[in-house]
């Protein structure tokens, strides 16, 4: 009896980024980082028992469906604005959150990891749902790191959000490579479910320590190892 033919090793080309999670750091590490310096959001912080806990319900409402990121981060901005006695929308705290020091939110060894795709011949992407929507199209053009993207899919500019297939569409037809050639790192696990439906070699992110999931990125794509003393987690003083 022959053995079962085995499917060949796909050719991966590419790599499409989120941002928020991924590339930066989350904003609910950045939050507390603020609220050292701002310490009139503390009440607030310990009344939703902290930011994306199993105790913040406003969160678990948006793990559900409940509500959307958008809102979620809209209302939490709303409560902290409130406590610090300033009318903060969503951009006006993410402008707050990212004028910290910048090792706080950019993700070194991410930005290692675009670099070498880069020099390695590889397309390099970015799918995001609300870059422009929570930074502004000025901060956006301010950050040098982000001009690596050969393109930057924003469904704040498309209006097509993750998890909807026609995003993952958007990102492969953008980088010019057929789904099955990119390989796809969100911090979202949904996102990277439908990354995975739609094709794509997906990696899910941990907030609290990206390291391994730079490491599978590497792999997949023939990149080097991570140089061992590197810190995978920026987010610790």
């Amino acid at each position: 009896m022959r053995p079962a033919a085995e499917d060949p090793p796909r050719e991966l080309r590419g790599l499409l980024l989120d941002i928020g999670g991924v590339v930066h750091s989350t904003a609910m590490h950045l939050v507390g980082r603020l609220a050292e310096t701002e310490p009139a959001m503390k009440p607030v912080l310990e009344r939703i028992g902290g930011i994306a806990s199993d105790r913040d319900e406003l969160w678990q409402q948006m793990l559900s469906g409940q509500v959307t990121e958008r809102d979620y981060w809209a209302r939490r901005a709303e409560e902290f604005g409130a406590a610090v006695g300033q009318p903060w929308d969503t951009r006006a705290m993410m402008h707050r959150l990212y004028e910290l020091p910048r090792h706080y939110w950019l993700r070194a060894e991410m930005v290692d990891l675009m670099s070498e795709a880069k020099a390695a011949g590889l397309r390099l992407g970015a799918l995001t749902n609300d870059m422009t929507a929570f930074h502004g199209p000025g901060w956006v053009e301010q950050q040098e790191h982000l001009r690596l993207f050969d393109v930057i899919v924003d469904a704040s500019l498309t209006g097509v959000m993750k998890p909807d297939p026609r995003a993952f569409r958007q990102g492969a037809e953008a980088l010019g490579l057929p789904a099955e050639q990119i390989v796809f790192l969100d911090d979202m696990p949904w996102n990277a479910e439908a990354a995975r439906q739609a094709g794509m070699a997906a990696v899910q992110v941990p907030w609290d320590d990206p390291g391994p999931a730079i490491d599978t990125a590497r792999n997949l794509l023939g990149l080097p190892p991570r140089q061992p003393d590197a810190d995978p987690n920026p987010d610790q003083p």
